[in-house]
C-alpha cells in the first residue's frame, strides 16, 4: 500500500508539473522548457549545477547514516522531505539568478521562481494527502 501511494504521489506531481509548465509556458511567453533537461545559462551556470547534485548527494548518504544510527525519531522522512525541498529551492534559486543576471528573455527568470514556488506547494499537498497517516 504504500508503494501505490509513493507512486501516486510522484504520478501527482509530474501531471500537475506538465501542466503548470504548458500554461506558463504560453501565458510568459518564454521558451518551451523540458523538464528532464538542464537549462544553463553559461558556463558558471554549469560548474555551480555540477557542485549541487554531489552536495545533495554527499548530504544525501550522511543524513541516511545519521538516521541509521538515530532511529528513534518519529518524522524522520519529513526532515528528508524538507532537505529535498532544500535542495530544489537551492538549484531554482541559481537557475534564477543566472537567468536574472544573463538570459536573454527576461521573463525566464520569473517563470523559473513561479515554478519553484508552484512545486514547493504541490509537493505539500501531495504529501500532506498521500502520507497524512504516515506525517502525523
Amino acid at each position: 500500500m504504500v508503494w501505490a501511494k509513493a507512486i501516486l504521489f510522484f504520478v501527482s506531481i509530474f501531471i500537475l508539473m506538465f501542466i503548470f509548465n504548458k500554461i506558463m509556458t504560453r501565458v510568459m511567453k518564454v521558451e518551451k522548457k523540458n523538464i528532464f533537461s538542464n537549462r544553463y545559462v553559461n558556463d558558471l551556470h554549469k560548474k555551480i549545477g555540477g557542485i549541487l547534485p554531489i552536495m545533495f548527494f554527499i548530504i544525501s548518504i550522511v543524513f541516511n547514516m545519521w538516521q541509521i544510527e538515530h532511529s528513534e525519531f518519529e518524522n524522520i522522512s519529513l526532515y528528508f522531505l524538507g532537505f529535498v525541498i532544500i535542495f530544489f529551492v537551492l538549484d531554482a534559486l541559481v537557475r534564477a539568478f543566472m537567468e536574472w543576471k544573463y538570459a536573454t528573455n527576461r521573463m525566464d527568470y520569473i517563470y523559473t521562481l513561479s515554478e519553484m514556488l508552484f512545486m514547493i506547494i504541490v509537493i505539500f499537498a501531495c504529501a500532506k494527502t498521500y502520507f497524512s497517516g504516515f506525517m502525523n
